[in-house]
């Protein structure tokens, strides 16, 4: 036995209708239960794209780890987490892998109570991903070095970011510290 609608009730399609069915953003953007198309415990992309278009600028997030190199995976494991979603997640993590190492390795950052900076920004057209350090330390060079010795074990970390990246770029001072940051496409 069904109950007959209390006439004071709103219509269905007036109030109290669900999201899915009061907004043409839902159309289409999740699949059905039982659909297959995304995998459980994942997130449609036009949703995260709607979540970080709230914010002008896009969403930063940012952590400070202290200038040792067993802080590197932790701010691998830290880029992993954020990006989890998007498909450049293993190229923002050997990114701020290769960064990172290059703060603890060449400037004050990897001195007693040294410490570097990862930052990731996520907006709708691209990832980027910044390491800031200390200072004290040479100037970050994206160009290939002509000296460079073929069979060298270093030397090539900001070669490898500027493959992986569309944008790269380096500010601050000797003094003050750099940001050494990659932009990514965010798919």
């Amino acid at each position: 036995m069904t109950a007959a609608p209390d006439e004071a009730s709103p219509a269905p399609d007036e109030v109290g209708s669900t999201p899915a069915e009061a907004s043409p953003i839902f159309d289409e953007a999740i699949p059905a239960p039982g659909d297959d198309a995304l995998a459980c415990g994942e997130v449609a992309p036009m949703l995260v794209d709607a979540m970080v278009g709230l914010w002008r600028g896009g969403m930063t997030y940012r952590r400070t780890f202290p200038g040792r190199a067993d802080q590197i995976p932790e701010a691998r494991r830290f880029v992993r987490f954020l990006l989890e979603d998007s498909p450049r997640r293993d190229d923002a993590e050997q990114i701020v892998a290769e960064l990172a190492a290059n703060a603890v390795a060449h400037t004050a950052s990897g001195q007693p109570h040294g410490t570097f900076i990862v930052e990731v920004t996520r907006r709708t057209t691209a990832i980027r991903v910044t390491v800031y350090d200390c200072g004290w330390g040479a100037t970050p060079r994206f160009a290939p070095r002509r000296d460079a010795d073929a069979l060298a074990e270093d030397g090539r970390g900001l070669a490898l970011v500027a493959g992986l990246a569309v944008r790269v770029g380096v500010r601050g001072t000797q003094a003050v510290g750099h940001a050494v940051w990659a932009e990514l496409p965010p798919r």
